[in-house]
């Protein structure tokens, strides 16, 4: 209920965030200081080029298949990418850890897990992102794409791409807790790309969300977009950023259900959906968490992020340069 409220006030007209005002001003010094103290420390340099993506907006903005579809680009081109993460909301204690098989995604953080079963290519998750950089590199990679990591500014980058969500813009464009601004506008004149999900945002390249097909969640079997009947009754749920991009998604598709949306890294458990036997449709970053206890009938959208020519050109051109 208080993430409703906050992004009402952050991206609708109910301002009653406002009256954190001060609360802003203190995240704001705080802000400028670690941004200042990175620019005044000096560049370094690592063996092999880092890129951040990342976002300077709370929640979800379609990094994640910007990230996915940002490796399968490289992987053509005859790289071997790796992949760090800070592996938020994972139960993990022990750092750098290596994404493995053996792992879940209540352990490694749904965002990382998901990464490591799609993409099969070297995972490591530490908060300290400097730590996990040299451990994903024991893994012989020639490229190390941060997943997050704008704002860590004790890691190294050499390419900074900032992802925002189309729809949503930058809200009231404030800070936090104000607005859901981790950093101010102003940032994104200094990153090397802003890829975004629509034209609304000026500077930006525009990327789009496409669905690919439908897959089983307990078996893997894979359906067409067309394929899959979707009965009257199915319930599609949505526990990401910003469910309605997923809820959008699906009526584009002529799909008309009932919609029911959680908090962004729900910890779904079989008791959300005892004795619910009812189809199931679901983002895979939802899918991945329900995968130990689905039943049949539980599907997830598999999508990828279409990324712009120019800019997949003027990327590999500055790692070149590296």
């Amino acid at each position: 209920m208080l993430e409703r409220l906050i992004n009402l006030s952050w991206y609708g007209k109910v301002q009653w965030t406002w009256l954190l005002w001060p609360l802003s001003l203190l995240y704001g010094w705080v802000v400028k200081r670690k941004r200042q103290a990175f620019l005044e420390s000096g560049k370094t340099s690592e063996p092999v080029p880092v890129i951040i993506v990342g976002n300077i907006t709370v929640g979800g903005t379609g990094k994640t298949p910007v990230v996915q579809s940002l490796v399968r680009h490289l992987q053509t081109l005859g790289y071997q990418p790796g992949i760090i993460s800070r592996g938020y909301g994972g139960t993990q204690n022990e750092f750098p850890h290596l994404v493995t098989t053996d792992d879940a995604s209540e352990r490694v953080g749904d965002e990382p897990y998901m990464l490591s079963r799609s993409l099969s290519v070297p995972v490591v998750i530490d908060p300290v992102r400097k730590q996990a950089l040299n451990r994903v590199l024991e893994e012989g990679v020639n490229v190390v794409i941060s997943d997050d990591g704008l704002q860590h500014y004790q890691l190294h980058r050499d390419v900074e791409i900032c992802v925002i969500d189309g729809s949503r813009g930058l809200g009231n464009g404030q800070l936090i807790p104000v607005g859901p601004m981790r950093e101010p506008k102003d940032r994104l004149s200094s990153v090397d790309f802003v890829l975004s999900s629509s034209k609304s945002v000026a500077s930006s390249s525009v990327f789009t969300i496409e669905p690919v097909c439908w897959v089983n969640v307990k078996n893997g079997e894979a359906k067409d977009l067309g394929e899959l009947e979707v009965a009257d009754d199915s319930l599609a749920i949505a526990g990401i950023g910003n469910p309605n991009k997923f809820f959008e998604t699906l009526s584009e598709l002529n799909i008309r259900c009932e919609n029911k949306s959680f908090d962004d890294h729900y910890p779904y458990s079989e008791s959300d959906f005892t004795g619910d036997k009812r189809q199931i449709l679901m983002t895979e970053k939802d899918a991945v968490k329900i995968a130990p206890f689905a039943h049949d009938d539980m599907w997830f959208l598999q999508i990828q992020a279409a990324l712009p020519e120019t800019f997949l050109s003027q990327l590999v051109v500055k790692l070149e340069f590296k």
